[in-house]
């Protein structure tokens, strides 16, 4: 489990992406439902400028978490089980039932922000801010989704990150160097990149990526 008295855990993170794609040949629900978890602590390290994806995930993980604890819950223990669910039930095409495809699909989003603005973060100074890389990373990727106004706060907000030094003063535990992470953050940057591309194609070959 991620200790209680950390605010964020890479090694549970890097643990449970791994595990989405390693217990088996499809990707595990409730890992992902785990890691993701594990970000939403890492969204708040980042300040009152992540307060609206942390909020967006959240829900978005509740709404997963309904799904696997309720009456169906068997045909989302993985997310092909939950796709070949939810088109067999004809569930996309349905504007009033709320799609856990679709729910998935903005976390997958995120996914991609999160990798490449750590990977993006790895090759940083220690006294570089983080403002710059973060700004990019996300105009290329969760900043395609959002309306124009919640882009530009995002974007104005953003200048106030801390520098890579201060960010990873939040995310250590006391024990921990940044040796550490330069070793440990890479291997978690895979994995994540792994969860993502596996899921780019599932959602690819069923026509998922372009729903609203």
């Amino acid at each position: 489990m991620s200790s209680p008295e950390k605010k964020f855990d890479l090694d549970y993170l890097h643990i449970k992406l791994s595990a989405v794609y390693e217990k088996s040949s499809r990707l595990d629900m409730d890992s992902y439902i785990n890691a993701y978890t594990e970000f939403n602590k890492f969204f708040g390290l980042m300040g009152t400028v992540f307060g609206f994806v942390s909020s967006d995930v959240t829900s978005k993980l509740e709404i997963l978490q309904a799904f696997r604890q309720g009456p169906n819950g068997q045909y989302f223990e993985t997310i092909e089980d939950m796709i070949m669910y939810e088109e067999k039930e004809n569930k996309f095409s349905d504007s009033k039932y709320i799609s856990g495809s679709r729910t998935l699909l903005r976390l997958h989003r995120a996914l991609l922000f999160i990798a490449l603005f750590l990977e993006e973060l790895f090759q940083l100074k220690s006294d570089d801010k983080l403002s710059g890389v973060c700004q990019k990373t996300y105009s290329a990727t969760l900043g395609q989704y959002h309306p124009w106004i919640i882009q530009k706060a995002a974007i104005m907000a953003m200048y106030a990150l801390p520098t890579k030094f201060g960010l990873l003063q939040r995310i250590k535990g006391p024990n921990e160097t940044e040796e550490h992470y330069a070793e440990l953050l890479p291997k978690a940057v895979n994995a994540m990149k792994e969860v993502y591309n596996k899921t780019q194609k599932l959602y690819q070959d069923h026509n998922i990526l372009e729903l609203p």
